[in-house]
């Protein structure tokens, strides 16, 4: 009973990969899309001027992040990841949010 239930979930699970299973929503996404970019001196600009901005760091462990930067791995978001463990709540939704990876 156990052998004939493995053997169906294989086959069941090899008929999906020769069939072609479409890909994810968020496994579609380009690795490297093309976003707008500012310099760090536009984005001092931005800040002195008093607009409401929170910086993500979404690069790899490094020692050092521009402090106050909120840490979202680049694993848990797409291309990589769908994103559902990611909590963006505490970004408020009238705020610029600007990633940055040195």
């Amino acid at each position: 009973m156990i052998k004939k239930a493995i053997i169906i979930l294989l086959l069941m699970s090899v008929s999906q990969v020769l069939a072609g299973a479409e890909k994810e929503w968020w496994r579609k996404w380009d690795n490297f899309p093309n976003v707008p970019k500012i310099s760090a001196a536009q984005t001092k600009a931005l800040m002195l001027s008093g607009e409401k901005i929170v910086l993500v760091y979404s690069g790899y462990r490094v020692p050092e992040i521009v402090c106050g930067s909120l840490t979202i791995p680049y694993t848990l978001v797409p291309p990589n990841a769908n994103g559902a463990r990611v909590n963006l709540s505490m970004i408020p939704k009238d705020w610029w949010v600007l990633c940055y990876c040195p």
